[in-house]
């Protein structure tokens, strides 16, 4: 496998990607690609590296991207969560790929891994280009994760939104926003204070030793565009083939089976990781390699014909 540092724009701004090649290709045979898209917040060196490395390694070309407002990219205000935006960010993806002299413009296919696939699936349902859709601890629905949440009381929602709604009006008045811990609170890993010890492992645990360039908070008035984010109305609109890789232990689990059973036309299956916790799906390798088998023989098979 090797690694490109590549660059293509969005909507004006500059996105920085690495495309990922198998060791053994040939200059003069073009192949099949993926846009391979990560957890909310995340940069391209984490789990959608790891999973377009682990892609590459089996054959195809991949592509590992930071969205606009996050990690090298471009993009005002920094850390700025909208999932429209990074829709657009991922057929912006596609595009680059499709005129990319190494691809098969006819043979592309997008993965989402957790949030990402709320963010992937509005692209899949009008953008034909994408021959098929893949997940990793799909999650469809930010709305849900906080208006649903029993930890996000009615009056614990109001507070949220009103000081996400004085943000964006600091934001138009000023011009400044400042990232905070309101939406990702900070966890210190203590047992008694971590809600869950592996989301303190990854998002910050690890964060300043394995990819400095991650910022775990968000600017608060991202709240509003997460909330109205609820993409498994996006499932009967999709004609592709979909495969939905989810653990067995994973809180995301129910999501993928929804997304499945929502979705009436065109191929579909899920595949269950035995053993597996929702962040464990991102770069722990033996749920990573499980996980990156069942999405390279789904694409092979419906990338190619």
């Amino acid at each position: 496998m090797k690694k490109v540092e590549s660059f293509f724009e969005s909507c004006g701004d500059r996105i920085a990607a690495h495309l990922y090649y198998p060791d053994d290709i040939d200059s003069s045979t073009q192949l099949p690609a993926i846009v391979v898209a990560g957890p909310m917040a995340t940069v391209k060196e984490q789990a959608a590296g790891v999973f377009a490395q682990a892609l590459a390694n089996r054959g195809f070309i991949a592509l590992a991207f930071d969205y606009r407002c996050f990690g090298d990219s471009e993009g005002s205000p920094r850390q700025f969560e909208n999932p429209a935006s990074k829709t657009e960010d991922i057929q912006s993806a596609v595009s680059f790929l499709c005129a990319h002299s190494d691809v098969k413009s006819d043979q592309i296919g997008a993965a989402g891994i957790c949030a990402s696939s709320s963010y992937i699936a509005p692209a899949v349902s009008t953008d034909r280009r994408i021959k098929a859709f893949g997940t990793v601890s799909a999650h469809f629905s930010l709305r849900e994760f906080f208006v649903d949440n029993p930890l996000v009381t009615d009056e614990v929602l109001d507070q949220m939104l009103s000081v996400s709604n004085a943000a964006r009006q600091t934001f138009f008045e000023t011009g400044e926003s400042k990232p905070d811990s309101m939406i990702w609170p900070d966890f210190t890993g203590e047992e008694e204070d971590a809600l869950d010890p592996d989301i303190y492992d990854y998002y910050f645990a690890r964060r300043a030793e394995c990819w400095p360039n991650f910022n775990n908070h968000l600017v608060p008035f991202s709240l509003e565009q997460l909330i109205r984010s609820h993409a498994l109305d996006c499932a009967d609109q999709i004609v592709v083939p979909y495969l939905g890789v989810v653990g067995s232990e994973a809180v995301t689990r129910s999501y993928t089976e929804r997304f499945v059973d929502a979705k009436s036309r065109g191929f579909k299956s899920i595949k269950i990781i035995d053993g597996a916790r929702h962040i464990q799906t991102y770069d722990e390798p033996k749920y990573v390699n499980q996980g990156a088998d069942e999405l390279a023989a789904f694409f092979g098979d419906h990338l190619s014909g």
